[in-house]
């Protein structure tokens, strides 16, 4: 083998990153939704205690950006609980959704 054979297989092997590059990203992508929760609930304390609002938005949208995430997860890894996890978040999501339109008609 010379060395263009196996720089071409090294770059094959390499086509979708690294691993090091792939544990980093799911790492931030877990510090990402933790600090999104994080601000979702400070912004939950403000509207009902400040100025006494419903937080359905606040919780639609973190609802919705967990139930994308572990379908997401439950396609492409196929474990039960990824799968139990995305319908959980899906009705909360849905429910949120509801509780926004009720307190928005009347």
């Amino acid at each position: 083998m010379n060395k263009e054979d196996i720089l071409k297989m090294s770059r094959d092997e390499n086509l979708n990153g690294d691993e090091r590059e792939e544990k980093i990203k799911l790492h931030s992508y877990a510090v990402s939704a933790s600090v999104g929760a994080l601000i979702c609930m400070v912004f939950v304390l403000i509207e009902s205690f400040m100025f006494d609002r419903s937080t359905a938005t606040i919780w639609t949208i973190y609802s919705g950006m967990m139930f994308s995430k572990s379908l997401l997860d439950a396609i492409k890894i196929k474990k039960k609980a990824d799968i139990g996890l995305s319908v959980i978040w899906g009705i909360c999501c849905i429910l949120n959704v509801i509780v926004y339109i009720l307190d928005n008609i009347g």
